[in-house]
């Protein structure tokens, strides 16, 4: 419309100059007749807005002819006038030269032309907006099913029973990004439902004979007649099982999580789980000489699920008294965004950027699975929380952001 608008421009701009040098041609054929038949100029010196200069000389003249655009000063008015400017020249019949030059104002044409590119342009906008506007209107109409269905598939939710329940279009290509999405969203369901049902089956099966081998080594140990080689043997039985059961059992609570399991939710106070925590291990802190500090002028309400809240705070916490050293200190601090937990101990045998990964520990602890601090990045990306940790002057410190942006 832009290309078109300039070309229709250039187009009328050319066929008035066209006009106008058609009539400027007229006129000097006139003027040259009378001349070169008479010898004489013509007595008028403006007709039908022409300015007209005419002379004739006594002497010859070359042939010289052309049009082209220029400006004149008026002294009355003080400003330039644009005028259409013709000039030629020739001989008569006697061989006397003389000249002919035109002037056309040009000032109503220019005004004409303004006005019509003022209308082109009023016409071509007014024609760009209603092409958008009714390109928007048939848009959003032919549009509207495949945004439900996107909207639809967007908020599926593999925890729920109910079917997709995408819109009915005419749109064959529609159509068939229904039939995709509706098997998509079945395979996703079945394949959860498959999954939950592994890992329920194989956290069963592999807890009922863990347990089993630990009552059974349990059983051994309390035998008077056992060597202390033996017995040692069953205690590394022993630490061995209860290591695999923790390491089943943390596995187990990634895959929930990861799985949505635990999706009811509610308001949950930090602060009453960091104190009623710290509680239970106050004997293991008091055995080990470790000093709590408690600063808690916020109460830390998140929305979230009351177990993985249990499983994060006790994380965190158990980790600042199992790592801890005899005689240190656990200093809990909560304000209005974060919660900041800092304790005493012996630095990091591994990369602190690896912290937060799967099976690695932060110490030598024999019953430590590595499965601690993954478990609670799992669970504060969850609930769009963040988690860092960081070392300085042997104190280890983790500071939990739990101003939750949305929640999962």
């Amino acid at each position: 419309m832009m290309g078109g608008g300039i070309f229709l421009y250039y187009a009328i701009r050319k066929d008035i100059y066209k006009q106008i040098d058609n009539s400027l041609l007229t006129e000097n054929e006139i003027i040259r007749d009378q001349i070169e038949q008479t010898e004489t100029v013509p007595d008028s010196t403006v007709t039908f807005d022409f300015q007209i200069e005419a002379m004739i000389y006594r002497y010859p003249l070359s042939k010289v002819q052309y049009i082209k655009d220029t400006v004149l000063y008026n002294r009355e008015s003080d400003e330039y006038i644009p005028f259409r400017y013709f000039f030629h020249s020739g001989n008569t019949i006697k061989k006397n030269g003389y000249t002919i030059s035109l002037f056309q104002i040009l000032t109503e044409k220019q005004d004409l032309l303004r006005a019509i590119s003022w209308y082109m342009f009023g016409l071509f906008l007014s024609l760009f907006i209603i092409s958008i506007l009714i390109n928007y209107l048939i848009s959003r109409k032919l549009w509207s099913p495949f945004y439900k269905s996107v909207d639809k598939a967007g908020n599926f939710d593999l925890l729920s029973d109910k079917p997709l329940d995408l819109p009915e279009t005419d749109v064959v290509e529609f159509q068939q990004l229904n039939k995709v999405f509706e098997k998509m969203t079945q395979k996703m369901r079945i394949d959860y439902l498959n999954l939950k049902e592994y890992n329920e089956n194989a956290a069963h099966e592999i807890q009922t004979p863990l347990a089993v081998i630990r009552s059974k080594v349990e059983l051994l140990m309390q035998n008077k007649n056992l060597k202390k080689e033996n017995l040692n043997l069953l205690k590394s039985i022993d630490e061995a099982t209860t290591r695999l059961l923790k390491l089943n059992q943390g596995l187990l609570l990634i895959s929930k999580i990861e799985n949505q399991y635990f999706h009811e939710n509610k308001k949950i106070s930090l602060k009453e789980k960091i104190e009623s925590f710290l509680e239970s291990y106050r004997e293991i802190m008091e055995i080990k000489g470790i000093r709590v500090e408690l600063e808690t002028p916020e109460s830390a309400i998140v929305e979230m699920n009351e177990v993985l809240a249990d499983v994060l705070i006790s994380n965190l916490l158990s980790n600042a008294v199992r790592y801890n050293i005899e005689n240190g200190y656990i200093k809990c601090i909560i304000d209005n965004e974060s919660i900041t937990i800092s304790n005493t101990g012996l630095p990091l045998t591994t990369d602190p950027e690896l912290l937060f990964r799967r099976f690695n520990k932060g110490g030598d602890n024999p019953q430590s699975v590595g499965l601690g601090l993954s478990i609670v990045r799992k669970i504060t990306d969850n609930y769009k929380m963040t988690i860092n940790y960081s070392y300085s002057h042997n104190i280890h410190i983790m500071r939990l952001n739990y101003i939750q942006k949305s929640v999962s």
